[in-house]
C-alpha cells in the first residue's frame, strides 16, 4: 500500500539549521536568521514507485498522471521556528522551462518589501543566494566591454569632464576611483529596515536550510498526489 503521512506536514527548519555557516563577519548585533529561496512543483508531481500489498485481490498502488502538467513557482522564507506567516508567493509559470526565467527583479522586490520585511523579527540576517533577480545593483560600474561614448557619458554624470583626446582605456581607468564595490538594491532596502543580507557563495546551496525543507515539501507533495489535479 502507498505510504502516506498521518499527521499534517510541518517543515523542520531546526533539523537543518546546523548546515548554515557559523562564521560571518559583523553579525554580532543581529539576533535572527531568515532563510529565503524559491522552488517549483509540477501539477503532476508524484512518486514513481510505492509499496504494493501483494496479498490484495486487486492491484494496489498509484496511478501516475501522464505528462508534467502546469508548473507552480513557490517563494517562501523561514526561520528556526518554521515558515514565516504571510511571506509566501505562489504563481503559475508560463512554461515548463527553468523556473529562474519566470522570476523578475521587480516581482521579487515587491514581495520582499510587502510580504517579507513586515513579517520578520527586528534585526534579522536574511540568507539568500546570488540569483540575478536577488542581485540587481544600485548602479552598474562601466566595464571594458562598454562603448567609449557610454563610458564617457557615465563619467560626465559623475561630474568629470573627460577630453575628447582620451582613449577608451584611459576613460575606463578614470572610472575606477568610483568603484567602491557592488551595492545591491535588496541589500539597501534591508539595511534601511534594520536587517542584513548575507549572500551564499555560488554553488553552495547546502548552507541554506530552506533547500532541505524544499526537498521535504516536494516529497510530501509527491506522496499526496496520486491522480491528476487542477491548478
Amino acid at each position: 500500500m502507498c505510504e502516506t503521512s498521518p499527521q499534517p506536514y510541518k517543515p523542520a527548519f531546526t533539523s537543518s539549521i546546523k548546515n548554515t555557516p557559523k562564521k560571518v563577519t559583523n553579525l554580532d548585533d543581529f539576533d535572527n536568521f531568515v532563510y529565503l529561496n524559491e522552488t517549483w512543483v509540477n501539477q503532476n508531481y508524484t512518486v514513481s514507485k510505492c509499496w504494493v500489498d501483494t496479498r490484495a485481490k486487486k492491484a494496489t498502488g498509484i496511478k501516475v498522471p501522464t505528462g508534467k502538467g502546469s508548473r507552480l513557482i513557490i517563494l517562501h522564507s523561514g526561520t528556526k521556528y518554521g515558515f514565516i506567516k504571510n511571506a509566501d508567493l505562489v504563481f503559475q509559470a508560463k512554461n515548463s522551462g527553468d523556473y529562474h526565467d519566470q522570476m523578475t527583479a521587480t516581482k521579487f522586490e515587491e514581495r520582499f518589501k510587502k510580504q517579507l520585511l513586515p513579517n520578520i523579527p527586528p534585526k534579522s540576517v536574511i540568507v539568500m543566494d546570488n540569483a540575478s533577480y536577488h542581485s540587481v545593483q544600485l548602479e552598474k560600474m562601466p566595464t571594458k566591454s562598454w562603448l567609449k561614448d557610454d563610458i564617457k557619458e557615465w563619467l560626465i554624470k559623475k561630474g568629470e569632464q573627460p577630453g575628447d583626446e582620451l582613449y577608451k582605456n584611459q576613460l575606463y581607468n578614470l572610472t575606477k576611483k568610483y568603484n567602491t564595490g557592488k551595492k545591491y538594491v535588496i541589500d539597501t532596502i534591508a539595511k534601511d529596515a534594520g536587517h542584513r543580507i548575507v549572500r551564499l557563495p555560488p554553488y553552495h546551496c547546502q548552507y541554506n536550510p530552506i533547500e532541505l525543507i524544499w526537498a521535504q515539501v516536494k516529497r510530501n507533495i509527491a506522496e499526496k498526489i496520486t491522480t491528476r489535479w487542477q491548478i
